[in-house]
């Protein structure tokens, strides 16, 4: 019995809530969970199954991305337009995104359900009308790019810069370059203890937003091929391996004096302690054949780190002749200046392999590691890059008029992102006898930015080939005060309305010293600088506990280390001295075992003779900077500005070239610490009757 009642009352609960509904003009039939409307719509939906490299997306901006299939009831917008255009746009990997569901509606239209990689958009967006394919709001995007290896990389090994677990691109490994492929994580989550292992490089490529370098490494021992898989190639450093006898080992540091990569310059007939160039008069000469092999090296080296030298200075060029076989030499490069992602740079280099300009040919449209050929070079292509370097050589010196068949397949294969390298050909190839080429120079980049033939107008007395500019006397070498007036007055026209000039419009000592050793039917490289509103600077430095009347003008350079030499003879008791003049330079690229030699000699000096080699190595240094183009802006700056930017600039902390310091122990250990003169900008000036500025630093003389 009351089984049945309670039954009766669960029907007149059901018909009084039907009757109810009713009412309100709602169907019986009809009554379901407030979403299944919007689920009518979708006829399909199911996961992707695709590789995850073939589920990258971009956006085309003609969508937002919504929460549900935009068909569906209460879908509501996750991203609009605008934003999705900016992501597409984005410089940073974090903003790919991936496909991971596909959606059909009743009207055949296919929605896509996506997440970027970073998890902060996730939602879905229409896809066109074909089911697997990419359409409508979104389309196929490539996240990286593999690219062919430099021929000499597999010669070298490398070893993991900063060993750790930052998750930064260059401390660990990954499955894939980080955030190329929707959940390839990390290959090891802890380098250190790897931070010995010798690796290879067996793959290269580039990341499509960034742009840059990422390479896939296996360890050399298997045991530690577990750490094997993708890293930022500026995360590696090059593993130190003994220097061959016939090689000179080419450290390539920063403007810090840091390593970023190192070659072997090889020649199968050097011999140990064997010099690069050849002695002239009293500078050192280097072979224009090693000259272009060395900067081609030096290009492959570098390529993919962030750094470049486009062109080795000539004071670099005499610094690596006197260099040694069996020993170590650097070079300072700089940065390198980023390459907009439409666009492929054209270096134009001359026959010493030195790029004298470049040029940025961009496309619309076109994105990083897409090649410049589709697969051939079109005739538009090559007629409007001719055009644009016609355009750049003007008044050059250089000339590119015709493109051979190998540069168009360079530049067909050249990648959106990327650069390439195209040599040019002298205007006038042939120097007359009697004439001295002067290239007028950038020092920052090597670039010619004129050029003019100084020639010998005596025709009673003829200048021969081969002949100098100038005349050596007591060792020093001069030029006569006419030729100093004529090329003065000859540099200012050829200079005017490049925004180029001598320093002070006129030459150096140094530059008059270097023009006198020229030979007549070669040429020489003078360096000039920026002006901006004939506006120049100079700096100048004094010694913290000094006063302003001991300032003294600072000096430029490029060496990394002081240009100074010490007569080290042997005092073991040898007839013959085992050191002899060794240069700052020779003495940081001693082998290990030379090194022990010299310390163990350097051992049985007094103190008061290390104390006075000490101070001659430093009193070299003192007034001169390393400079690697951070000063250049300097060039363009106002009173005002340099006033305002003393702390912070580039050039507000300047250091000298190193220098070595020698001490005893108790023991008589002799021992070697390299130091530098830390130069800080304190005030500025500037004259009023030609704009020139004059920065003042203070550094401890102590």
């Amino acid at each position: 019995m009351e089984m049945k009642l309670m039954i009766v009352k669960l029907k007149s609960s059901i018909f009084i809530s039907a009757v109810a509904l009713g009412m309100l003009g709602v169907s019986c039939v009809s009554v379901q969970p407030a979403h299944a409307n919007s689920k009518s719509q979708i006829v399909s939906e199911h996961s992707l199954t695709s590789k995850a490299s073939k589920r990258s997306v971009t956006f085309t901006g003609t969508s937002a991305l919504y929460s549900k299939p935009r068909v569906s009831k209460g879908a509501r917008v996750v991203a609009s337009t605008s934003i999705l255009k900016g992501l597409a746009a984005s410089k940073s990997s974090s903003d790919n995104f991936a496909a991971y569901r596909q959606a059909t509606a009743k009207n055949g239209t296919v929605y896509y359900k996506v997440t970027s990689f970073d998890g902060k958009y996730r939602g879905w967006i229409y896809g066109g009308k074909k089911p697997g394919q990419f359409k409508g709001g979104l389309e196929n995007f490539t996240t990286f790019s593999q690219t062919s290896m430099p021929s000499n990389l597999s010669n070298y090994t490398f070893k993991i810069a900063a060993p750790g677990f930052q998750n930064d691109g260059k401390t660990v490994t990954y499955k894939a370059p980080l955030n190329t492929t929707y959940g390839a994580g990390k290959q090891i989550g802890d380098s250190v203890k790897y931070a010995n292992t010798t690796f290879k490089i067996d793959d290269m490529g580039t990341r499509t937003r960034e742009g840059d370098v990422w390479v896939h490494i296996s360890a050399i021992n298997s045991d530690d091929a577990r750490s094997n898989g993708w890293i930022l190639y500026k995360g590696l450093r090059q593993a130190e391996s003994p220097i061959p006898n016939n090689s000179l080992r080419i450290d390539l540091v920063d403007s810090q004096g840091n390593l970023i990569r190192y070659i072997n310059y090889t020649d199968a007939n050097a011999q140990y302690d064997q010099p690069l160039g050849v002695p002239y008069g009293t500078s050192w000469t280097l072979g224009n054949d090693d000259l272009a092999n060395i900067q081609v090296a030096v290009r492959q080296a570098l390529q993919g780190t962030g750094y470049t030298l486009d062109a080795i200075s000539a004071n670099q060029a005499g610094f690596l002749a006197q260099a040694k076989f069996g020993h170590k030499a650097s070079l300072t490069i700089k940065t390198a200046d980023s390459i907009p992602t439409n666009a492929v740079r054209i270096n134009i280099v001359n026959s010493a392999n030195a790029v004298v300009d470049t040029v940025d040919y961009a496309r619309n449209g076109a994105q990083s590691g897409q090649t410049l050929g589709t697969p051939s070079l079109s005739g538009t292509d090559q007629k409007t890059i001719l055009t644009n370097i016609s355009t750049a050589l003007k008044d050059s010196g250089y000339q590119l008029t015709d493109l051979s068949n190998d540069q168009i397949a360079d530049l067909a294969k050249a990648q959106f992102g990327g650069s390439v390298y195209l040599k040019a050909a002298n205007t006038d190839t042939t120097i007359a006898d009697n004439a001295v080429r002067i290239n007028f120079t950038d020092p920052s980049s090597g670039k010619v930015i004129k050029s003019i033939d100084y020639v010998n107008t005596d025709a009673d007395d003829p200048a021969k080939k081969g002949s100098t500019l100038g005349t050596q006397k007591a060792g020093k070498w001069s030029m006569d005060d006419n030729d100093v007036v004529e090329i003065n007055a000859l540099a200012a026209s050829a200079l005017s309305g490049t925004g180029y000039i001598l320093n002070n419009e006129h030459l150096s000592d140094d530059q008059q010293t270097t023009l006198a050793q020229a030979k007549f039917g070669s040429s020489v490289s003078v360096n000039v600088g920026k002006s901006a509103n004939s506006t120049n600077f100079a700096l100048y430095a004094t010694a913290a506990s000094d006063d302003s009347a001991n300032t003294q003008q600072l000096t430029a350079t490029s060496l990394p280390y002081v240009n100074n030499s010490w007569e080290f003879p042997d005092v073991g008791g040898s007839s013959k001295p085992t050191y002899s003049q060794l240069s700052a330079a020779a003495i940081a690229g001693m082998s290990a075992s030379n090194l022990s030699n010299f310390k163990q000699a350097l051992g049985k000096y007094s103190s008061d003779s290390l104390a006075k080699i000490n101070a001659d190595f430093k009193s070299a240094a003192e007034m001169q900077y390393v400079d690697s183009g951070q000063t250049a802006s300097l060039n363009k700056s106002d009173l005002s500005f340099v006033t305002n930017n003393l702390k912070t600039s580039s050039w507000s902390t300047l250091h000298s070239p190193k220098y070595p310091v020698f001490t005893k122990n108790g023991n008589g250990e002799a021992s070697i610490d390299w130091q530098t003169i830390t130069y800080q900008a304190k005030s500025a000036k500037q004259n009023p009757t030609d704009n020139s500025l004059a920065v003042y630093y203070t550094y401890d003389a102590q």
